[in-house]
């Protein structure tokens, strides 16, 4: 499982940020879930993250994270002892 933190002021950096993700992502991913995690307190971001990756999506965007939904998700990955989730790719983006 590879995590990636993308701070708030990623418009410096890739000013389409949905184009940054996507050119990133695996090929067999098509199209880019993602979530909006400002509607979710930190547990119920895993049990919505632990839902898509059930459905198969290898590659999640993951908007508006606090510190601790950030903290808890790199928690989470560090679980996974069975690797099932090794081709999962997770793009956390902080806001400010």
């Amino acid at each position: 499982m590879d995590i990636h933190v993308i701070n708030s002021d990623w418009q410096v950096e890739a000013p389409d940020l949905m184009g940054f993700v996507t050119a990133r992502l695996p090929a067999s991913t098509g199209s880019v879930p993602h979530i909006y995690a400002d509607a979710y307190a930190a547990d119920g971001l895993l049990e919505i993250l632990e839902v898509r990756v059930a459905r198969g999506e290898r590659g999640i965007l993951v908007m508006d994270c606090s510190r601790a939904q950030v903290q808890a998700v790199l928690e989470w990955g560090t679980c996974d002892d069975d690797g099932q989730l090794q081709d999962l790719e997770i793009f956390l983006v902080r806001r400010d």
